[in-house]
């Protein structure tokens, strides 16, 4: 064996083991990337589910308003008929 080849024969090593953790740094930062939009995910749901719940109480008692309105409305009428 020359030197050459020895030369070439780490170079290669050392390419390979370049490319091997690039692909682990890239499994990583994929797995992370990952994980951020699941947590992301959750977190909106929760949000939204909040709101849902919040913008549903606030119709509820809207709804009641309406109605306690219009029974008092038709209370006022009624006698007068």
């Amino acid at each position: 064996m020359n030197t050459s080849s020895l030369a070439l024969g780490q170079s290669q090593r050392q390419a390979t083991e370049m490319r091997a953790q690039a692909r682990r740094l890239n499994e990583r930062i994929a797995l992370r990337a990952g994980l951020a939009l699941i947590a992301w995910s959750r977190r909106q749901s929760e949000r939204l589910s909040h709101d849902a719940v919040l913008l549903r109480q606030q119709n509820t008692r809207l709804a009641h308003r309406v109605r306690g309105g219009d029974l008092q409305r038709v209370a006022l009428i009624a006698p007068h008929l």
